[in-house]
């Protein structure tokens, strides 16, 4: 009878295992499809900073680095990140182009979720380089990106040495943003601004040209980067459904936080201004918020959430300003929200981590292993986009023509604009709007129609 009962008890509990797997690979797929959502949220937002002229060949290079980061990450890419470590433990050395996935069904959800992040990475590079860097050139830095430079570091951060040390990156502040965000400083500063971008005659022009795109990619990019953050725990059982919520949790106040110090830092420093409100400025302020929280959000309180993304909305202002200063032109704000704010994001766990964080008394060694990552994230990004950049522009693949820069790549080489647009006429502009005179348009049309 004890045997039948413990024979029993036993297949209880191997279906309760083999449920509570099941379920953690259909969250870390699901996760996974949604976190690509992101990519319509980095083509809407690209789109609304760069200028009119300019929308389509954006967009497609959001499309392209999309399909590029799965391939890239199906063939080598996802090996490099999560295969088994060498010896070095500098990289992996199994798993490409899906070999063994058959044996081993878990990889699956996991190369779902790795590949979706790979190309939400890639994408931050292509803002940097908006508007004047050749697409031809983008492909082949985003084949160098996804295949080789950014899943280094991921093994790194969740798989190799970095990782031994205790090093810790929950979702990626530094591992992801930062050695996006300064893969995108290094292609912005090699680019050189575009023509006229600090001239003050011309500075009027280089506003965004829909804001209404931005608005909508911030929203869809908030929505995403709760499963960017949450999906990071790659389960659902064993208790780690309450990091989960934690996760989702912090991502929301964090994000908010940022948001609010940056919208309300613009009014007070342009209040007397026609602009004291500025939609693009709330935006970038909760994408600073976000990025920052994202390094640490699975063990601070919501307090540290709230206080991280205020860090993060300071931290954008400063590196914005500072960039303008230098005059490096960055068309999206890609650098101060991902490369400092990353940079800033993987910092915290070792101040606000509950388990390691110094404000909880766990001493400085988390701190240093912190700095130790962030130092070997931005060698290797700088080391690899400059070298990539160097080659592109001495093939004349880089930069393009100046005369297709002044035209807009739409119109030139993407077979026209994103959309149909009839500019208004100068004088129109110029006029105070009037619906008399609008009246009296209508009417002579009417009557021109009339006469033939």
């Amino acid at each position: 009878m004890n045997e039948q009962f413990n024979q029993a008890h036993y297949d209880i509990k191997q279906q309760i295992t083999h449920y509570e797997h099941d379920l953690d690979h259909f969250w870390t797929t699901l996760t996974g499809a949604v976190v690509l959502i992101m990519q319509l949220g980095f083509a809407f937002l690209e789109g609304g900073c760069v200028r009119y002229r300019n929308i389509q060949s954006i967009i497609i290079k959001v499309y392209a680095n999309t399909a590029i980061s799965i391939i890239m990450m199906w063939i080598v890419g996802y090996g490099l990140m999560m295969g088994k470590t060498n010896d070095s433990q500098f990289n992996g050395i199994s798993g490409f182009s899906g070999f063994r996935f058959k044996d081993h069904p878990e990889s699956y959800a996991d190369f779902v979720f790795n590949t979706a992040l790979a190309a939400a990475a890639n994408s931050i590079v292509s803002g940097g380089a908006a508007e004047r860097m050749s697409i031809p050139g983008y492909i082949a830095l985003s084949v160098l990106f996804s295949g080789f430079i950014y899943p280094i570091c991921i093994h790194w951060a969740y798989k190799g040495w970095l990782y031994d040390l205790g090093y810790h990156d929950f979702a990626g502040s530094g591992a992801i943003h930062l050695t996006a965000g300064i893969g995108a400083l290094v292609v912005t500063f090699m680019l050189r601004p575009r023509t006229n971008r600090f001239n003050p005659q011309f500075e009027s022009q280089f506003k965004p040209s829909n804001t209404t795109f931005i608005c909508l990619s911030c929203l869809t990019l908030y929505m995403a980067w709760m499963c960017f953050n949450s999906g990071s725990t790659l389960a659902l059982s064993d208790g780690s459904v309450f990091t989960v919520g934690n996760s989702i949790a912090n991502t929301m106040v964090g994000g908010a936080s940022g948001g609010l110090f940056v919208f309300f830092y613009h009014y007070f420093t342009n209040r007397n201004t026609d602009s004291r409100f500025s939609l693009v400025m709330v935006c970038n302020g909760n994408l600073a918020g976000l990025v920052a929280v994202t390094g640490s959000n699975d063990e601070i309180e919501q307090w540290a959430a709230f206080v991280i993304g205020i860090i993060g909305g300071i931290i954008y202002v400063l590196v914005a300003k500072i960039l303008h200063k230098l005059q490096i032109d960055d068309p999206v704000d890609a650098i101060p929200i991902h490369a400092g704010c990353g940079l800033a994001g993987a910092m915290c766990p070792g101040w606000f981590d509950r388990r390691r964080g110094i404000y909880y008394e766990w001493g400085a060694y988390q701190w240093g292993v912190q700095v130790l990552g962030c130092v070997c994230f931005v060698a290797w990004s700088v080391a690899w986009h400059y070298v990539a950049c160097k080659i592109l522009e001495r093939l004349n693949l880089l930069r393009v023509h100046n005369r297709i820069e002044m035209e807009g790549l739409d119109p030139t080489i993407c077979g026209g604009h994103a959309f149909f647009y009839e500019p208004v006429r100068e004088q129109e502009m110029k006029e105070p709007y009037s619906f008399q005179r609008d009246i009296q348009q209508l009417e002579q049309k009417s009557i021109s129609f009339q006469i033939s």
